[in-house]
């Protein structure tokens, strides 16, 4: 563990960076203290403890892989010009609270080995984002910019510790859709915003609100038991479909409201509440 690797900040002057340590050998660290600019490749390898980013990088393109174990990447205003596949075999922590981190040719996560934590504002210019699953580390927004198809959110599992979570591709982009596969539990308010798609959530739901308004096209949920524990207001200009089987179940323990949805509502479904207003529009 005397191998660690610690430096404060960094001028590239447009050449490579590699930070290595060892590969599986346990608490060998790196930890970057300030900015980071001007790099062309900034390369992390062999990392067997964490890799710590905690000021603003901003490189060209950022290569992660198998051989890194933990990474905490957490500078506030950091971007990545070219595509970013984080691949490490720990856990990783993007993105700061309140802060706002640009992966200028898309992200993805779904190949890290463990724990994947997002916080802040977490955007791409017209770029797919990729998670596997995620944890929230504070409240988080994931926004495409999109200005085409290419602009997607797909997310497996998300566990919210409470947080609010955000997303977002582009109002009137056709066909920038959202996709979330997996269970989400323990969120704050779900909050839909520009997507000019199809938002889909075929697994469990559990989240306070659940909000989307007039720049929201098309919102489906068939995960089979679904709870939200606030008042939730849907008014997106498209399609909105809750279940696609008898025994779904959707508790709207605040109640809900859909008369302001402007296409059609199709209800599968039983749909329930503690003793709130359920106000519906056509069905």
């Amino acid at each position: 563990t005397t191998g660690d690797i610690t430096v404060a900040a960094i001028t590239g002057g447009s050449n490579n960076l590699t930070l290595s340590t060892g590969n599986n050998v346990a608490n060998t660290d790196i930890s970057a203290s300030g900015a980071i600019s001007g790099v062309t490749t900034l390369t992390l390898s062999d990392v067997g403890g964490t890799a710590t980013l905690s000021a603003d990088v901003d490189v060209t393109t950022l290569t992660v892989g198998s051989t890194v174990a933990n990474v905490a990447f957490t500078g506030n205003g950091s971007s990545v010009t070219n595509a970013v596949a984080f691949a490490n075999d720990g856990t990783l922590i993007l993105g700061t609270s309140g802060g706002t981190q640009t992966y200028g040719g898309g992200l993805t996560t779904s190949s890290v080995g463990s724990t994947v934590t997002l916080n802040g504002t977490l955007a791409t210019s017209n770029d797919a984002v990729v998670l596997g699953a995620v944890t929230l580390g504070s409240a988080t927004t994931i926004d495409t910019n999109a200005t085409d198809t290419t602009g997607d959110i797909t997310v497996a599992a998300i566990t919210g510790g409470s947080n609010n979570l955000t997303l977002s591709t582009g109002d009137n982009i056709a066909n920038t859709d959202i996709t979330a596969s997996g269970a989400i539990s323990g969120l704050g308010n779900l909050i839909l915003a520009d997507v000019g798609g199809t938002a889909t959530f075929s697994a469990n739901v559990a989240a306070a609100a659940l909000t989307a308004d007039s720049t929201v096209a098309n919102i489906t949920f068939t995960g089979s038991t679904n709870t939200f524990s606030a008042a939730s207001t849907l008014a997106n200009d498209g399609t909105l479909t809750f279940g696609d089987a008898t025994g779904d179940s959707f508790t709207f323990n605040g109640g809900l409201t859909t008369s302001s949805v402007a296409g059609t509502v199709t209800l599968n479904t039983s749909i329930s509440s503690s003793d709130d207003a359920l106000t519906f529009g056509a069905v």
